[in-house]
């Protein structure tokens, strides 16, 4: 009868394997203690992919609560106050055909420059004041929709699978980088204007990620207005 000798918890006749034997001194063997290395590594990685995919996920959300009137929603996913502050530039350029900010102003502007930057400025703030509003600008939506169904038809792109739907709002986008830990910007393409890019900023709050800045800006000159904002999302 060959001796045994005691490792641990377990024992092992001297005839055993060199793998078997191997034992740690909890009394487990190595590929044991590898299983928790490997949970980590895997909990990490699904941290990051969901810290990756969460901007995107909200931005689609936003997008899919406008088209579908989900007030509730864009209460809670975008910082109204600051969008309306950053938004209100752009749109009162596009609507009254001002000049961007890094242009050089006429020295002299006429009366009827200055009648129209002061007046109309003041008119388009209003307009965003009322209307880019968790139930204003799925209002507008709702509106641009209509319009373009009775001049163009309806496209279909309701009725397409959910894939293709995101897909080819995908390929409509110019830019996504995170800007820093809590911040990150998308440049997206209008649906009927590829000239019209739509620029925003989404921040990391303690309730998840909010769209907190939007801008308009244009590839080349174009008249548009308050209407063509709203056919864009």
């Amino acid at each position: 009868m060959r001796p045994t000798v005691v490792l641990g918890p377990k024992i092992v006749g001297f005839g055993c394997k060199f793998a078997e034997c191997q034992l740690n001194r909890t009394g487990l063997p190595p590929s044991t203690m590898k299983k928790p290395l490997w949970i980590a590594v895997g909990l990490i990685a699904l941290l990051a992919i969901g810290y990756i995919g969460a901007p995107f996920l909200t931005a689609w959300n936003i997008r899919e609560a406008v088209r579908n009137g989900n007030s509730a929603y864009l209460t809670t996913a975008i910082e109204w106050p600051s969008v309306r502050e950053t938004l209100k530039p752009s749109i009162a350029r596009i609507a009254l055909d001002l000049p961007y900010a890094e242009r050089t102003e006429p020295a002299n502007p006429s009366l009827w420059q200055r009648a129209k930057a002061y007046w109309g400025r003041g008119a388009i703030d209003s307009l965003v004041d009322s209307y880019v509003t968790p139930e204003g600008l799925p209002q507008l939506f709702t509106v641009q929709k209509t319009y373009r169904d009775y001049v163009s038809g309806d496209d279909g792109t309701n009725a397409l699978p959910i894939l293709e739907r995101v897909s080819r709002a995908w390929a409509r986008v110019k830019r996504a980088e995170f800007t820093g830990f809590t911040t990150f910007e998308i440049d997206m393409a209008d649906k009927n204007d590829e000239t019209r890019i739509y620029l925003g900023k989404l921040e990391l709050t303690r309730v998840g990620w909010k769209l907190a800045e939007l801008r308009v800006e244009f590839l080349k000159p174009a008249t548009a207005t308050m209407q063509n904002f709203a056919g864009a999302l």
